[in-house]
């Protein structure tokens, strides 16, 4: 699911241009350079934890500017220094100190994917270009994350949570997207 999470990124980044960085985001004060910035930037962090770092340290991973010049080639890095340590013996069953509180490196595994996933959608917005996500991916990550549709407004890293205004016919992106403090 990562990669696939990941793929959807990739493909709304890579029209990412210079003169496009500034540009608003569906994220409250974020440009689009600032939400590509924090998806390296969780990478990074979530690479580091696997591979047994610090709270302490996690907190400076996101707050660390990872794109320089070339944000596509940071992404890319990020993806691979994740891949990696996704390699490393016990890290995904780990319990790490993630920002959220402790949870099994699996768990910030799954974390990466729908920030992935639900970002690829505020960056497609932000550069007005598709933002249709893989409807498999879309469906597994819902599943993954509908359980938390009643505290995940308070966990500091999906925005406000649902909004109440969908109902179980609306399509399942617009629900995912809501449960995620979105509003499509």
């Amino acid at each position: 699911m990562l990669s696939a999470a990941r793929d959807e990124f990739h493909r709304r980044l890579v029209h990412l241009s210079p003169a496009s960085l500034s540009a608003p985001t569906p994220c409250p004060d974020w440009t689009a350079r600032d939400l590509v910035n924090h998806v390296v930037a969780g990478d990074r962090m979530t690479a580091l934890l696997l591979d047994g770092g610090t709270g302490a340290e996690a907190v400076a991973a996101m707050g660390t500017d990872w794109l320089g010049d070339d944000p596509l080639a940071a992404f890319t890095a990020a993806g691979e220094a994740l891949d990696q340590a996704i390699t490393i013996p016990g890290a995904l069953d780990r319990v790490v100190p993630h920002p959220v509180g402790a949870v099994p490196g699996k768990q910030a595994l799954e974390f990466r994917v729908a920030e992935h996933l639900v970002h690829a959608w505020d960056l497609a917005r932000a550069l007005d270009v598709d933002d249709k996500l893989d409807p498999a991916l879309v469906e597994r990550t819902w599943a993954a994350m509908r359980d938390l549709a009643p505290v995940i407004g308070t966990l500091g890293i999906f925005g406000a949570g649902p909004s109440g205004a969908l109902t179980e016919d609306s399509p399942l992106q617009d629900r995912l997207l809501d449960l995620s403090g979105r509003r499509p």
